[in-house]
C-alpha cells in the first residue's frame, strides 16, 4: 500500500469529525448512592440554574455571560421583549444576581445587578407568574429566593452610604433604566426614630439554638435594634423594654412603573411579629420570618452585672430589676409573665421565648413579659415588686380607656425560686399572716412599730391575688424548700448577700425582736435571704405552703428528674420531687432534666400544650389547631379501580 492509501482513512476520520461538529460522544457517567442525593440540584457550578444554563446555550451566550456581562443583560432582554415567555425572565434575574455577586469587588457596578434581579424577580411574581393555575412551580421559588437575595444586597448599598432612610434619588439598573427611590415606608411598632440600626438577618448565624425560629417567604429579614434612648424613655402606656431590645421585622422593596418608562422603588420595613403574608400583584405570599437572629443578637453581649453580683448585690443592681416587656404592648395580646430563678435573669428564658414565637398561633394571642428580680432578695420582697409593677400595668391599661380583656386572662410561669415569687401573684395572704409568722410576740412587736415600719409589714406579708392572672405554670419550684439552702454553700452564699439599703432601714427597728423567728438571719442587721426562704425549715416557706390558691385559678407542674422521663419522684438535682409536686395540678410532666427545667425542649412544648389550652377556654378566641385531612392515597390508582 503506497502512502496515499495509507492516508485516506485518517482523512476520513478527521472528515467524519468535522461534519460532526467536534462533539463528544453522548453518553452517562455512573455516581451511584454517592451522588444520588445531588440528582436535580437546581444550580449548576456557575451559580446559575440549569434552566439559566440551557438558555444561554441555546442562544450562544455562555461566552457572553463570562466576558460581557452588561451586553449579557442587554441581549436577555431584547430576548424578552421579542416574546415575553417567563422562563426568559426568570433567567435574567438569575443571571443578573449572580453576576452581581461575582461583581462585589465593585459596588456600584454590582449594585446595577442586584436592582435589576430584584426588578426582574418582582416583575415576575406580580405579572407573569400564575400560582393558582401552577401550584407546582419552581420557578416562583427560585424568584422568591433570588429577589429576597437582590434586596439584602441593594440595602445594604444603601446602608452604606447612608441612604437607607432617604428618598428623591436614583440608580441605574444593568439594563440601563433609571429607578426613582421614593420616601420609605414603615409598618414597625414604633417610630422610626426609635430604632438606632437595621441590621440583615442574613449577616449573623445564631448560636446554641435548640431550634431555629424562620419561615420561607418573600423578603428579608432584619434586626430592627431598638435605641438606647427608646429604652430608657418612661411611657404612660407601657413598661420599659429589656437591655439591648430588638425587635424583628422584614425588608421590601416595592416597584412600581409609574408611566412613561418611569420606574419607581420603595423600601417598606414591616412588622414580622404582626404580619406574615405580603400582596405582590393579585397574589399574596408568605413574608419570609426569622425571629431567632434578633432575639439571640439582643443577647450577644453580657449584661452590666453577672449572675453571682445580680444575686449577692441587689441594692447595686436595682436598675436591672422590674418588669419588662420584650415586644411592644397589644391590647389584643395575652401576656405571659416569666418570672426567673435564683442566680439568674429574664435571658434564662430566651429557649424558651425562642421556640414558642416559632409557633403562628401563639404569635397571634400571647406576648412574652419578663420579671427580673435579685435573687438574693427575700421572696416575699420580690414579691412585692412583682405585685406592684402588674397592678400598675392594669392601672395604665384601665386609664386608657383600652379592652382589657386579653389582658385580664395573664398567665405566669415561675421557675424555681420564680415559682415562689409568682405564687404569691394567686394566693390571698389573710389578716393574720403577721401573726402566723411571728406567734406570741406579734402584739407587742406591731405596736411597738413605727407608723413607716408597719406599713412595711403590711406591704411585705399582706396580699391579695390579682385578679387578672388566671393560669400559673411552675417549673422546677422548691414549694417545700430545697436541702442546698441550709447546706454550706447555701449558707455562705446568704451571709454574702448585701440586701437593699431601703429594706433594712425600714425594718432596722425589728430585726434583733425577731432574731431566729425563721424570717430574719440570725446575725445583726440581715433580714432573710431569697436562699434562706429556700430552706425546708424556713418559716416564710412553710406559711407560703399552708395558703390555698385562690378560687378558680389553674395551675400545673413541670417537673424534673435527673434519672428518667415520666416518672414521679427522685430529684433535678437541687429541688426534689417531693418538694416540687402539687396536689390539685391540673396537669403534671416529669421530664428527665436537671433543675434547668426551663430550656428542656419537653418542657417547652409542655408549656406550649399548656398555652393553647388555655387560649381554647376563651370560645370567642375560635382557635383551631390543624388537622389532618383524612386518607391519603393514590386518586389514580382508585380511579383505575372503579
Amino acid at each position: 500500500m503506497n502512502v496515499r492509501n495509507r492516508l485516506r482513512p485518517a482523512a476520513l476520520a478527521a472528515a467524519v469529525l468535522l461534519l460532526a461538529g467536534c462533539a463528544g460522544e453522548i453518553g452517562v457517567t455512573r455516581v451511584g448512592a454517592a451522588g444520588r442525593a445531588e440528582y436535580g440540584a437546581p444550580v449548576t457550578a456557575k451559580g446559575i440554574t440549569q434552566d439559566t444554563y440551557n438558555l444561554l446555550g441555546n442562544f450562544l451566550l455562555e461566552e457572553t455571560y463570562d466576558e460581557r456581562p452588561l451586553e449579557l443583560i442587554g441581549e436577555l432582554e431584547k430576548l424578552f421583549r421579542s416574546e415575553p415567555r417567563p422562563e426568559y425572565l426568570a433567567a435574567l434575574a438569575d443571571c443578573a444576581l449572580n453576576l452581581g455577586l461575582r461583581e462585589r469587588s465593585d459596588p456600584d457596578l454590582a449594585v446595577r445587578f442586584h436592582l435589576s434581579a430584584a426588578l426582574y424577580s418582582y416583575g415576575y411574581l406580580s405579572v407573569l407568574d400564575q400560582p393558582d393555575l401552577k401550584p407546582y412551580n419552581a420557578e416562583r421559588l427560585l424568584m422568591m429566593r433570588i429577589y429576597n437575595i437582590a434586596i439584602a444586597e441593594i440595602f445594604d448599598y444603601l446602608q452604606e452610604r447612608g441612604l437607607q432612610l432617604k428618598s428623591s434619588f436614583s440608580l441605574n439598573t444593568a439594563g440601563g433604566q433609571r429607578v426613582t427611590f421614593l420616601p420609605p415606608r414603615y409598618e414597625l411598632p414604633l417610630e422610626p426614630k426609635s430604632f438606632s440600626e437595621f441590621l440583615l438577618c442574613a449577616d449573623f448565624r445564631t448560636k446554641n439554638l435548640t431550634h431555629v425560629s424562620r419561615s420561607f417567604g418573600i423578603g428579608a429579614p432584619l434586626i430592627c435594634q431598638v435605641s438606647e434612648e427608646a429604652i430608657d424613655a418612661v411611657e404612660e402606656d407601657r413598661t420599659r423594654f429589656a437591655q439591648q431590645q430588638t425587635l424583628p421585622g422584614t425588608l421590601m422593596i416595592n416597584f412600581d412603573n409609574e408611566g412613561g418608562g418611569q420606574l419607581t422603588a420603595r423600601l417598606s420595613f414591616l412588622d414580622s411579629r404582626n404580619r406574615e403574608t405580603v400582596r405582590i400583584g393579585k397574589y399574596s405570599l408568605p413574608l419570609e420570618l426569622d425571629f431567632s437572629t434578633p432575639l439571640a443578637y439582643m443577647v450577644r453581649n453580657p449584661l452590666p452585672f453577672d449572675y453571682l453580683t445580680y444575686m449577692l448585690k441587689p441594692e447595686e443592681t436595682r436598675q436591672m430589676q422590674g418588669l419588662y416587656m420584650l415586644e411592644p404592648f397589644r391590647d389584643d395580646r395575652i401576656p405571659v409573665v416569666l418570672v426567673h430563678g435564683l442566680m439568674s435573669n429574664i435571658r434564662t428564658w430566651m429557649q424558651m421565648i425562642n421556640t414558642l414565637q416559632s409557633d403562628p398561633v401563639l404569635r397571634k394571642y400571647y406576648q412574652f413579659w419578663g420579671f427580673t428580680y435579685s435573687s438574693g432578695n427575700p421572696v416575699l420582697f420580690s414579691a412585692r415588686m412583682l405585685r406592684e409593677d402588674l397592678q400598675l400595668e392594669a392601672e395604665r391599661l384601665s386609664a386608657s380607656g383600652r379592652p382589657t380583656t386579653m389582658f385580664s386572662r395573664m398567665v405566669l410561669v415561675g421557675h424555681s425560686m420564680g415559682g415562689l415569687v409568682a405564687k404569691t401573684m394567686v394566693m390571698n395572704s389573710g389578716e393574720d399572716l403577721v401573726g402566723r409568722l411571728f406567734g406570741e410576740q406579734a402584739d407587742e412587736i406591731l405596736r411597738n412599730l413605727k407608723p413607716e415600719q408597719r406599713e412595711f409589714l403590711d406591704e411585705m406579708f399582706s396580699f391579695e391575688a390579682l385578679p387578672f392572672v388566671k393560669r400559673v405554670v411552675f417549673l422546677a419550684v422548691p414549694h417545700r424548700g430545697s436541702d442546698y439552702a441550709h447546706s454550706w454553700i447555701g449558707r455562705i452564699g446568704s451571709q454574702m448577700v448585701e440586701l437593699p439599703v431601703s429594706l433594712v432601714t425600714r425594718g432596722d427597728g425589728i430585726i434583733k425582736t425577731l432574731m431566729n423567728q425563721g424570717v430574719f438571719m440570725p446575725h445583726d442587721a440581715k433580714f432573710a435571704t431569697g436562699i434562706d426562704n429556700l430552706d425546708p425549715n424556713n418559716g416564710t416557706l412553710k406559711l407560703l405552703s399552708s395558703l390555698p390558691f385562690a378560687p378558680g385559678v389553674v395551675y400545673h407542674s413541670i417537673i424534673g428528674n435527673r434519672e428518667e422521663d415520666g416518672v414521679p419522684g427522685g430529684s433535678d438535682g437541687v429541688v426534689p420531687y417531693l418538694s416540687s409536686h402539687l396536689d390539685g395540678a391540673a396537669s403534671e410532666l416529669v421530664v428527665k432534666s436537671g433543675h434547668s427545667v426551663q430550656v428542656n425542649p419537653l418542657a417547652i412544648q409542655e408549656l406550649r400544650r399548656i398555652l393553647i389550652e388555655h387560649l381554647r377556654q376563651f370560645p370567642e378566641l375560635k382557635v383551631e389547631l390543624p388537622k389532618f385531612p383524612g386518607k391519603v392515597g393514590n386518586e389514580d390508582e382508585e380511579l383505575s379501580r372503579k
